[in-house]
This record gives structure tokens, C-alpha cells and sequence, in this order.
């Protein structure tokens, strides 16, 4: 009995001892942390650069798919040495910051080699350089244990850098979010909106955004172009014209969140935890507003149709968001990506061809479109589509009739030449869409067709947006504002009309609300330096009086008692 338990026991040590050196054999002990590491810090030195635009939800997209890159470089290392090892680990990481970091370290040899914005020349290069130090590396694996654990001190920096940053602006601009909060936002018009109800048939409510799309003065008056018959088209339509509208700031997110929030940005400017460039709480109106959230109680499905803009990619109110393309951060971020010149170097599709800022714009404005002259018939709830449209916002890379020019074309053409391109290119859109929306047997529908500011004059950038001429300002400021009531009911609108009283007017006309119209008033920030110092530029623009030629339509709603 004594030999057979001795006999059991070798055996079972013998197993122990195999399996401890199977063990060994897959993994040798090392925490192969950087290539990882360097994968989050690439994307987080981006957010780093630009917090005042970035949280991390813009973010998170692009993290998580670097994170992917990573662990299947990783693991394609770890299949060629058939175990976990310290030397798969630093094979992963040459590719990862070769593939991740690689307009930084490339940049300057493709410039020598005069590689152009594609650096497709320089990509066999750079292969070739990570090929050889991957040989290298490998050549010399008897040091990788201890190149482990410097990459891993290395990478802990890399990241710690960037979110110690994110950390500083959090604690500099700590509450600042909390400045706006939608719900108490729509609780403070409540006594207006107490007795709205929503009419037997809603009508679909469709909002247009044309970025920079100058007034019919402004366009005639600066840039020498009748512009006229596209506000025919639009009176033969039904539509009612505001031809004396300016923007109420000069920027699109103030603008566009005063809209949706029926109201000036005054909260915003009078809390000290809103600062500086903090873009962040414009963005959170813009994500989530009173327009929205009312129409939402009345049972509208809303559908937002975003740029790549930050503040109106997405928005967390929506029920749907399309905004067909990378987000603005994904951009800065993948064209840094060896992925920028292997999308160039693979056949053109709608996926290779978003990482270009103008064919990014082709691949996502055309499809938009044709999603929103469809999309009514996707749903019998009555719908709520807003479309912010960057056109003619550069890149000019439109035709007047749509085609999509190359960035050497653009260039040729020129940037003011674009610009008048772009407003016949987005008149054709204005008739098509229109003439859609307005087929014989659909459900009648709101249409507001407006721009959120003008273009950009030439002036001198170190001169404070207030002090700038009336000629700057009305150029920066003179929209087009379009309405279009079913019924044609437009006695609650006036001539300049100022889009902060866009949804006052449309919720008093169709839903029964007692808003009371706002005063007309136009403001300014000096810088992006300042954007939440505000300067009243109306008598600047407008002069003392009304604009010349102006006819006020009704009076305003009134209050309730």
C-alpha cells in the first residue's frame, strides 16, 4: 500500500510540474499594459487639445475602437510567438504607435518626399521603417522583458499627461454643465404653455438650417448676386419671407441654441461657472432644448439629421439621430490614423471617402436629403425632423449643381467663388425638398428654412466682434428666414423676425401657447476667447428704427394674465 500511495504521489507531482511549465510556456509573467496604454493616450491627447469642444462621449467611439486595434495587434503577436510574451507585447506596440501616431511620425517624411495631404507615397515607407524595427526588436527579444517594462513606464506617462489635463479643465470648469438644465429650463415657460393642447391633426414640423446663408440684401448689397428667385419660388409656395431677418449672435451655436430654447443666452452669460471658450454648455442646449422637449409631450417622434459639427452631431434628446459620416472628433482623429492614406489607397466608397473633410461632405449631405423626403412615410406619429445643412458653410467643394469637386477644383475655384456656387447648389436643394414635402397626399407639415448666420467678412481679426463695422455685422448677420404655416396663418410674424422667436410664434400658432414675443435684439462676443460676453449690436445693424421697408405683421402674443 505504501508503494502504490508513493507511486500516485510521483504522478501527481509529475502533472503539477507539466502543467506549471505549460503555464510558463503561454505566459512568462509580464503585464503587457502599453500597447494599450498607447492606444488611449493617442486618442486622449486629442481630447486633451480640445476640451472646450470634447467630452467624452464624443470620445468614447474612437477610444474603444483604438482599444480594438490594439488588442488585435496584440493578439496577432501573441499567434506569432504562440505565447504571452513580453516580446509580443513590444512587436504590438511598434504597430500600434506606427499605426496610431502615425501622421506624428511620418509627418515630416512626407513632407520631404512632398507626399500631399493624402500620404499615400509615404506609406510604404513607413511600413518598411516599422518592418525593420520590428525585425530588430525581435532580433534582440533577449531584452524584451526589460523593454516591457519600460514601455509601460513610458506609456503611463503618455496617458497620464493628457488626462491630467482632462482633469484640470474639469476642476477649472467644475459645474459649469449644470448652468442649463432642460427640464427646469421648460418648467420656467410653464404658465405660457399651461393651456396648450396639440390639434386634432399635428402637422410634421421640418427645420432647415442652411449654414451662412446670407440674406437676399446682403447677398445683392456685398456680393453683387440677385438672389431673388429663390424667394419667388418660395412666396409661389406659400411660403412667408422674412427678408429683414438677422441672426441674433454670429455664431452657430448661439444662434442655433437660442432658437431651440426660445430665449437669449443671458443665463449662460451672468453664471461665473460659465467661462471663456467652454463650448460645452452651448452644446448642451443644443443636445437637449425646450423646442424639443415640448413637442416631445405632444407626441412628436424627433429626428435629427447633424453635421459633423460637434453641436449638432447628435443629440441626446432626439429619438433618432443620422448623421451619416464620422463626428467631428472622429475626423481630427482617424485622419492623424494610418487609416487616412489606406482609405485613400483602397477603391472610393461612402466609408473610404468621410475621412476627407469636402468628400465627407458629399458622402453625407446627399443621402440626408433623400432620408428626409422619405422619411414621413416611415411612421404615422407626427414628426419633428430638424437638418442642420453646412451649406454654403465651407469646405466649397459643391457645384451649383451638386457635384463634387476635388480639393485641388475647390482650391482653383476659390473660396468666394465657392461660396456663390454653394448658394445656388443649396437653392436647388431648397426646391426639391420643398416641393417634396408639399406632394399632394401627404401630411401637411411645418416648413422653416433659415440660416444660422452669415459668411464671414474680410476684417481684421484683432478688432472685438461689437466694434466691428455695420457693413461686418450685416454681412455676419443677414439671414435668410423662411416660413411656411399650413393654413397660411402668418399674423403672428413680422419682417425681421429674429429666429430666437421662431418656436414662440409656431407653438402660439398651432398648439394654443400664450409665449410672449421677445424684443428683436442682435448680439456680439468679442472673441472665441469670450463667449459668453455679450455686447447688444441691434441699433449697429438695424439702425435706431426699423429696417427700411420693414412691414410688422400682428402684434405680439399676449402674455398670460
Amino acid at each position: 500500500m505504501s508503494v502504490e500511495r508513493s507511486s500516485s504521489d510521483e504522478g501527481a507531482q509529475g502533472r503539477i510540474t507539466r502543467n506549471r511549465r505549460t503555464q510558463k510556456d503561454l505566459w512568462d509573467g509580464s503585464w503587457p499594459l502599453h500597447p494599450f496604454f498607447f492606444a488611449a493616450a493617442a486618442v486622449f491627447t486629442l481630447m486633451g487639445n480640445n476640451l472646450n469642444y470634447s467630452g467624452m462621449r464624443d470620445v468614447l467611439p474612437s477610444l474603444l475602437v483604438a482599444l480594438a486595434i490594439a488588442l488585435t495587434l496584440y493578439l496577432l503577436a501573441v499567434l506569432f510567438r504562440r505565447r504571452f510574451d513580453s516580446i509580443a507585447a513590444v512587436l504590438a506596440t511598434i504597430w500600434v504607435v506606427g499605426v496610431l501616431y502615425y501622421s506624428n511620425l511620418f509627418g515630416d517624411l512626407n513632407r520631404w518626399i512632398d507626399g500631399g495631404f493624402s500620404m499615400v507615397r509615404t506609406l510604404p515607407i513607413a511600413v518598411l521603417i516599422l518592418a525593420a524595427i520590428t525585425v530588430l526588436a525581435y532580433r534582440l527579444r533577449r531584452f524584451a522583458p526589460k523593454a516591457n517594462g519600460a514601455l509601460n513606464i513610458i506609456a503611463v506617462v503618455f496617458l497620464v499627461v493628457p488626462l491630467g489635463k482632462v482633469a484640470e479643465f474639469q476642476w477649472n470648469n467644475w459645474g459649469a454643465l449644470d448652468s442649463y438644465d432642460a427640464k427646469a429650463a421648460l418648467a420656467e415657460l410653464e404658465p405660457y404653455l399651461s393651456q396648450a393642447a396639440s390639434p386634432d391633426q399635428p402637422p410634421d414640423i421640418y427645420h432647415f438650417i442652411f449654414d451662412r446663408y446670407a440674406s437676399e440684401e446682403v447677398l445683392s448689397q456685398y456680393f453683387d448676386l440677385d438672389n431673388s428667385e429663390i424667394g419667388y419660388f418660395l412666396e409661389q409656395q406659400g411660403f412667408y419671407l422674412a427678408r429683414g431677418s438677422n441672426s441674433n449672435y454670429q455664431k452657430t451655436g448661439h444662434s442655433v441654441s437660442s432658437t431651440f430654447n426660445m430665449d437669449y443666452l443671458h443665463t449662460l452669460e451672468n453664471d461665473p461657472r460659465v467661462k471663456g471658450r467652454n463650448w460645452r454648455p452651448i452644446f448642451k442646449i443644443l443636445g437637449d432644448h425646450r423646442a424639443g422637449r415640448f413637442l416631445k409631450s405632444r407626441g412628436y417622434r424627433y429626428v435629427q439629421f447633424g453635421s459633423w459639427w460637434a453641436g449638432t452631431f447628435r443629440s441626446s434628446l432626439a429619438d433618432e439621430n443620422r448623421p451619416h459620416g464620422f463626428s467631428e472628433f472622429a475626423m481630427l482623429y482617424w485622419r492623424n490614423t494610418m487609416l487616412k492614406p489606406i482609405f485613400h489607397v483602397l477603391p472610393d466608397t461612402q466609408l473610404t471617402m468621410r475621412l476627407d473633410w469636402d468628400n465627407g461632405q458629399c458622402q453625407r449631405i446627399r443621402p440626408q436629403l433623400e432620408e428626409i423626403k422619405k422619411i414621413g412615410e416611415e411612421t404615422a406619429e407626427p414628426l419633428y425632423v430638424f437638418s442642420h445643412i453646412l451649406i454654403p458653410h465651407g469646405p466649397e467643394n459643391f457645384t451649383t449643381t451638386g457635384e463634387c469637386l476635388s480639393l485641388q477644383q475647390a482650391s482653383k475655384r476659390g473660396q468666394a467663388k465657392g461660396y456663390l456656387d454653394q448658394i445656388q447648389y443649396a437653392n436647388q436643394i431648397i426646391r426639391d425638398v420643398v416641393t417634396e414635402l408639399k406632394k399632394p397626399g401627404r401630411r401637411p407639415a411645418v416648413i422653416i428654412i433659415q440660416a444660422d448666420e452669415g459668411p464671414s467678412p474680410k476684417r481684421d481679426g484683432k478688432i472685438p466682434w461689437q466694434n466691428a463695422s455695420a457693413d461686418e455685422l450685416r454681412i455676419k448677420t443677414g439671414i435668410l428666414n423662411a416660413y411656411y404655416f399650413p393654413g397660411k396663418d402668418y399674423s403672428g410674424l413680422w419682417q425681421d423676425i429674429t429666429p430666437v422667436n421662431t418656436y414662440r410664434v409656431l407653438f402660439n400658432t398651432y398648439f394654443g401657447t400664450r409665449l410672449p414675443r421677445l424684443e428683436d435684439r442682435i448680439y456680439a462676443f468679442p472673441f472665441d476667447n469670450n463667449l459668453y460676453e455679450f455686447h447688444d449690436v441691434t441699433a449697429k445693424v438695424r439702425g435706431p428704427g426699423p429696417i427700411a421697408g420693414t412691414v410688422h405683421q400682428g402684434s405680439a402674443p399676449a402674455a398670460p394674465n
